[in-house]
């Protein structure tokens, strides 16, 4: 840490260019190792003594600081004040000045379409160092609260995404019995949290209470200051807006206990699970399931009057922390009818021979039009370019709404969906090239007799669009559209539910590769590389994973290819300053 402080007390115009990032990180993963320890452990009076040594270390505030203004995706998005900070000397001032002083200003609120939906849902944003100071926040809070977070909560946390809670859904669901379903979505649950009941359950030092108090109750502003539209600051009495950087974690906090609360509530009752069940409270908890995802969540049992007690409870429960449930969005089902999870159809099918049920998942009817929308939008809309570059515009979409869910019963849909998707592309073929024969036209978007690697499979097609361009120097590239169908179908092993990246253990090491839900090119470098970054020989961890970037070792404009021996991952600040050195060059 020394060579870190002396780094930035310096007052050159490159120092934030020449920081060593990967020192800076790896301090900090440290200091919150040690919180998620001690939190374990139960010991507070070490978790509260760590969370203020790292809020005030230069290397934190460096860190808070690099993400929001250079790693994150919305980092030119601007608060009420207009201000973005790009030079390096601004970011670095920044972070020297940053500290939880307990102000904070008020948010701008943008209005923005919710998908496939006519209504808006509010987006807040703070100024730029409120966004600095509430990294800053989170990156001392996190750990401490992902040691207690209960097992089944999937978002808005490292390491657990979607596809685990949809595991969990299985595996709640199987056994061959019928079951019912509560599938619930919280009101405006971001602009509804009790403020008093949230900072009373995030019961930490004085320091950050008031910090966090500061940014609850800092107002709204519609538009910018001191511009002719902007209007009144509206003050603010519920809720955490959604856009900041620490509002994911607070609501996660603020809906933190109400699996544990339920399992005790079904352990306490008189009535059996089932039908043949014993009466113990650990045979009541398992029969129950509560799997939330952010604000969405349901609840399984076999019993339909205990899950009926079970969303009494939950009202009430919900009540506590000024929420309630969206009575239009939730409904008890009967799993054998099917109902949609995070864009998922689950369904609890008959098994023709035995009689007994089986769950089937599949990607949902509205979510397949979606996606058929967006490629008839573009292929409408970009009529006349090259089908190379179509392909550069489709081959992002299609193939990341089907690695999303291949993890599911896939096949027939993927099927259904090549041939839709090929007469779409067929058509815009054919359109725009009237003048010759369509034997030639066809020979020249989609060459007979190709073979095509993709997915670790070899495929031999007929009717596979092929994309041309030449660049400088004459040098001609060729990209091919590979059909969805390509993409294999896959299991996914949910996390276990008392594991986090922040406690180091080497379950993470194996998952990461193993298990992972990355794009099959970041999967196959990842392997290549033995899970660490090229450049700075550092691991590549959970906490990273939306900050890493495929490299060309030779640049494209030097005419490297786009092949996996000119490729590798690197960490954003690693590719950042690999592209620095090769512009100097």
């Amino acid at each position: 840490m020394s060579d870190i402080v002396k780094t930035v007390k310096s007052n050159s115009h490159n120092t934030w260019n020449s920081i060593k990032w990967t020192d800076v990180y790896s301090y900090v993963s440290k200091v919150q190792s040690q919180i998620y320890k001690a939190r374990k452990d139960g010991n507070i009076k070490r978790v509260h003594l760590l969370q203020n040594l790292l809020i005030n270390s230069k290397a934190a505030k460096l860190v808070a600081t690099h993400r929001v203004t250079t790693l994150n995706k919305g980092k030119r998005t601007t608060g009420i004040d207009k201000k973005v900070l790009s030079k390096p000397e601004e970011k670095l001032h920044l972070a020297l000045s940053l500290s939880l002083d307990g102000k904070a200003l008020p948010i701008r609120r943008v209005w923005i379409p919710k998908p496939g939906k006519q209504e808006k849902r509010p987006l807040g944003i703070p100024v730029i160092q409120d966004r600095a100071k509430q990294q800053l926040a989170r990156l001392a809070l996190e750990p401490e609260w992902e040691a207690i977070f209960e097992a089944n909560s999937y978002g808005f946390r490292p390491g657990r995404s979607g596809h685990d809670a949809i595991e969990a859904i299985f595996l709640n669901l199987r056994g061959g019995n019928p079951k019912w379903v509560y599938d619930a979505d919280i009101k405006k649950c971001f602009d509804q949290i009790d403020h008093d009941a949230l900072l009373q359950k995030l019961c930490t030092f004085p320091k950050m209470k008031q910090q966090v108090k500061a940014w609850l109750k800092a107002g709204v502003m519609e538009g910018y200051a001191n511009s002719p539209d902007s209007s009144e600051i509206l003050e603010t009495k519920m809720g955490t807006p959604q856009g900041g950087v620490i509002s994911p974690l607070l609501a996660n906090i603020a809906l933190h206990g109400l699996e544990n609360h339920l399992m005790n509530f079904v352990a306490e009752l008189p009535m059996k699970p089932h039908p043949g069940a014993n009466r113990g409270k650990a045979t009541k908890k398992k029969a129950l399931g509560v799997v939330r995802y952010a604000d969405d969540f349901v609840i399984i049992h076999r019993n339909k009057e205990i899950l009926r007690l079970c969303i009494e409870e939950t009202h009430k429960w919900l009540a506590t922390m000024g929420l309630q449930i969206s009575e239009e969005k939730s409904a008890l089902r009967d799993a054998r009818y099917g109902f949609k999870f995070l864009g998922f159809k689950i369904t609890l099918v008959r098994k023709p021979i035995k009689g007994n049920y089986k769950v089937k998942i599949q990607p949902s009817v509205e979510n397949q039009k979606s996606l058929l929308e967006k490629v008839k939008v573009i292929v409408r809309k970009n009529r006349a370019i090259s089908s190379y570059d179509l392909i550069q515009m489709l081959r992002p979409k299609i193939l990341g709404w089907a690695n999303y869910f291949k993890y599911c019963e896939c096949k027939n849909t993927f099927h259904s969906l090549t041939d839709k998707i090929f007469r779409k592309l067929r058509a815009w073929v054919f359109r725009r090239d009237t003048r010759n024969g369509r034997k030639f036209i066809k020979e020249r978007y989609f060459p007979s007799g190709r073979e095509y690697y993709f997915d670790e499979s070899f495929h031999k097609d007929n009717w596979t669009l092929v994309g041309r361009k030449k660049f400088n120097k004459g040098v001609v590239k060729e990209v091919f559209l590979p059909h969805i169908v390509w993409v294999k179908s896959r299991k996914h092993v949910k996390v276990k539910g008392d594991e986090s990246p922040f406690s180091k253990s080497f379950y993470w090491a194996v998952r990461s590769v193993k298990y992972s839900p990355y794009s099959l090119r970041i999967t196959k470098l990842l392997k290549k590389q033995n899970h660490s970054c090229n450049w700075c020989k550092k691991s590549f961890t959970e906490f990273d994973s939306s900050n890493w970037e495929v490299d060309h070792i030779i640049p494209k404009v030097k005419g490297g290819k786009d092949s996996y021996d000119n490729l590798q991952l690197l960490h954003k600040y690693c590719h950042i300053e690999k592209t620095r050195g090769d512009l100097k060059k």
